[in-house]
């Protein structure tokens, strides 16, 4: 099993100071990786997709805006040597893929290959809006993004013709360390997302899902795997979950004491789970350090 934790992105507490902090700590504990999500703009307004998701409460931060991943992953790649560089997640229809891959291939050399690229198609309907994307056939976009962005990180030159996309022997570097790319996580939980996993992924990344969800992703994830000739379990689950501790159970398998948090990771490894990418509340760096540093002293011990 491998195990990370979420980035403080945004808010007072977002700065160099505690980027640094964190990824040492992170390392010094021996932690697996590190992730950073991203939002270009938050408009006054939302009324849309997972806003709107019963319980569902965003950081007091939110409107305060995010740090721009692939940045601060640049900035982080140099002073780091082990852990895992991910993003959780790139938004990718709401930008130019010719540029998002060459920000992927920059950072796993700057990192010399130790990058995730985490993509999702977006819930952000006003967010769209405000930088003149369109939201209606964002996930067509990003499927033609993807095989795009294959065909970039691949040998020159490079030609490709899409629906959205295009080129015609065009060079492009650098490439990645990582061949033929970095991992390719794909976030969600729609049958479109499963889908665009199987198809394209590496891994398939749901957030706040249940072990019991999980289990039926994996056996549509198989089903969807068949249809495009790879094997079963070809794609990996890696889920995306709060680490609270408190006295007793929370919402979530990982809420509770660390026995009860332990407990909730090994359902969730049984369901079929190898990755592990940890939120915490409130998305600060004193609140990010000492869990982290509880995780690996209380919690990990006991997971085997």
């Amino acid at each position: 099993m491998k195990y990370g934790f979420s980035m403080v992105m945004g808010g007072r507490d977002a700065t160099p100071d505690t980027f640094t902090a964190m990824a040492a700590r992170a390392e010094a504990l021996e932690l697996d990786s590190l992730w950073f999500s991203s939002h270009v703009v938050i408009p006054p307004q939302v009324k849309s997709g997972f806003a709107l998701v019963p319980g569902r409460m965003h950081p007091p931060h939110w409107h305060e805006g995010y740090w721009e991943p692939f940045t601060v992953l640049s900035f982080l790649a140099a002073q780091t040597t082990r852990i895992t560089l991910g993003t959780s997640v790139t938004v990718l229809p709401m930008h130019n893929p010719f540029e998002v891959a060459r920000h992927v291939a920059e950072v796993d050399q700057l990192s010399r290959g130790r990058f995730i690229f985490g993509i999702g198609v977006g819930w952000f309907e006003e967010e769209f809006e405000v930088v003149g994307q369109s939201f209606s056939n964002r996930g067509a976009r990003a499927d033609d993004a993807i095989r795009l962005m294959k065909r970039l990180w691949a040998d020159d030159p490079v030609s490709y013709e899409g629906r959205f996309y295009s080129c015609e022997n065009v060079s492009f570097g650098p490439k990645p360390v990582q061949r033929p790319h970095p991992p390719l996580w794909v976030a969600g939980g729609s049958p479109a997302a499963i889908r665009r996993a199987a198809q394209f992924g590496d891994a398939f990344h749901p957030v706040e899902a249940s072990p019991e969800g999980v289990v039926e992703t994996r056996t549509e994830l198989d089903i969807q795997c068949e249809k495009f000739g790879r094997a079963p379990g070809s794609v990996e689950i890696g889920v995306k979950l709060p680490l609270t501790f408190r006295d007793g159970p929370g919402g979530f398998p990982t809420e509770g004491t660390p026995g009860q948090i332990a407990d909730g990771i090994q359902r969730y490894t049984e369901a079929g789970v190898t990755h592990f990418t940890f939120d915490y509340v409130p998305e600060k760096v004193d609140v990010a350090l000492d869990v982290m540093e509880r995780f690996a002293q209380e919690v990990r011990p006991r997971l085997g």
